[in-house]
């Protein structure tokens, strides 16, 4: 379980105070994730983001200025949300953000939340979520598989915020404008609520079973 809030913490931290599309510990290796792995050992945008955030850097490692980051971030939404933070630590503060976030989530889609398992709430969010943006953005659903248009809808919007951006996306991969966006252009995607800002909603996807 640990895993899971650890994960959904440094998505927080890929995703900009919460706003990228967010799908934490699950079984199945997400963007996200790859994504999140790909950054976590590059100190110049762990560096950018901590800075952004007025967190002081100097004689600090990567991974101690990363670690300050999350927390921040977390807190952040904490006090956003109406949160509680006094003597909870980390992990705790986390697991009350996700659930916090699912059930928001839930009632902004119009889905029940009235005794349900909350990891299976979770993916039903997640699910809903994923086929209202395809329709949103005319990507066709039929015969696919969710994780295919998760993927899609990932894709689709990467290339539009690049080109929103001014980015030259010719023979650049989604990965590779990912990587440029967040570590050049995060401020003014932000700023242009493009991706991963998009909605400025965090979508949950949890099919871990890990205790």
């Amino acid at each position: 379980m640990r895993k899971m809030y650890m994960s959904f913490a440094i998505a927080l931290l890929f995703g900009l105070f919460g706003s990228l599309q967010t799908y934490a510990a699950t079984e199945e290796k997400t963007e996200v994730q790859s994504r999140g792995h790909h950054f976590k050992h590059n100190p110049e945008f762990i560096k950018k983001q901590a800075e952004s955030l007025g967190i002081e850097t100097d004689g600090k490692d990567t991974e101690t200025i990363a670690k300050e980051v999350r927390e921040t971030i977390i807190k952040q939404k904490a006090k956003e949300l109406g949160i509680d933070t006094n003597g909870k630590d980390f992990e705790k503060l986390a697991k009350e953000v996700w659930e916090t976030e699912i059930k928001k989530e839930a009632k902004e889609l119009g889905i029940a939340t009235d005794g349900k398992d909350l990891h299976k709430l979770a993916r039903e969010v997640h699910e809903t979520q994923i086929k209202k943006d395809a329709k949103e953005m005319g990507i066709s659903t039929d015969n696919k598989d969710l994780h295919t248009i998760a993927h899609e809808v990932r894709e689709k919007r990467i290339f539009q915020a690049a080109e929103k951006l001014g980015i030259e996306t010719k023979n650049k991969s989604s990965d590779e404008l990912f990587k440029e966006i967040m570590t050049n252009h995060a401020e003014k995607a932000k700023e242009l609520n493009l991706f991963p800002h998009k909605g400025r909603k965090m979508h949950f996807f949890d099919k871990t079973k890990e205790n």
